[in-house]
């Protein structure tokens, strides 16, 4: 194979990107950042949001970001829209 010829897929599974970091990087940086500027805390904040950064980019680095998801689904409250009857776990499939 060509490497024009999987190109567009490589491109689509690579998250979007500016000035070299991802959303979610962005704004452990700026949340930190903003916030020190309305407090008047100008050098604080940016050191916050560039700690915060760092700490986000090691977690990810992490078992692929893993360790991210799972401290979220266990430590992050959760939707409206939890099970009225849970599954057992030997359960495997629900039919119906």
């Amino acid at each position: 194979m060509d490497r024009s010829e999987n190109y567009i897929l490589n491109r689509l599974d690579q998250p979007l990107r500016f000035l070299g970091i991802h959303k979610d990087e962005a704004l452990s940086l700026l949340c930190p950042l903003i916030g020190g500027l309305f407090m008047g805390w100008f050098l604080t904040g940016f050191v916050a949001g560039i700690g915060s950064l760092s700490l986000l980019r090691s977690l990810k680095k992490r078992n692929a970001g893993s360790s991210l998801v799972h401290a979220m689904y266990w430590h992050l409250p959760t939707s409206q829209h939890v099970m009225k009857l849970y599954v057992p776990s030997h359960i495997r499939e629900m039919i119906g």
